[in-house]
């Protein structure tokens, strides 16, 4: 995603959701790599900014109503260890079990962010790349017969 596609994305949202949802891009573009960035167009989320690895979200924000924002994480999702170490500081903020809701990112511990971000994304394309290759090699070694 180009700056001029992010800044269009924003440009109908509120100036608060408009500085968070840039502050959220930052943060996660900062504190990750390898993660692919696009407007979500299918089924569920459309229309959030995904961030993926082979084609599996690993996060995914967007506005939420005419002024909050909504912060999807499956790295916290998936690991009791993070649950465990910002439970408590995003619970307030929870709406789901790998979703945040907030006004302003300054609301919300950012430090914690950060630390999910950093520590989740490898886990994740980790998993998702072990998946991927488990799902190959069985597939590859079981070929479906075509049908006529």
């Amino acid at each position: 995603m180009t700056e001029d596609e992010f800044q269009e994305f924003v440009a109908p949202c509120g100036d608060d959701q408009r500085a968070g949802l840039t502050g959220l891009r930052d943060l996660v573009l900062r504190h990750s790599t390898g993660l692919d960035e696009a407007v979500n167009t299918g089924r569920w989320l459309t229309g959030f900014v995904f961030y993926s690895t082979s084609g599996q979200m690993v996060y995914a924000f967007g506005p939420k109503g005419r002024t909050k924002i909504s912060f999807h994480m499956m790295p916290y999702y998936g690991s009791a260890v993070l649950q465990q170490r910002h439970g408590r500081t995003l619970d307030p903020f929870l709406t789901g079990k790998s979703c945040i809701a907030f006004r302003r990112l300054d609301d919300v511990p950012v430090d914690a962010l950060i630390d999910i971000v950093e520590r989740g994304t490898p886990i994740m394309q980790q998993m998702v790349a072990d998946h991927l290759g488990t799902r190959a090699r069985v597939t590859g070694a079981r070929p479906r017969p075509k049908r006529t």
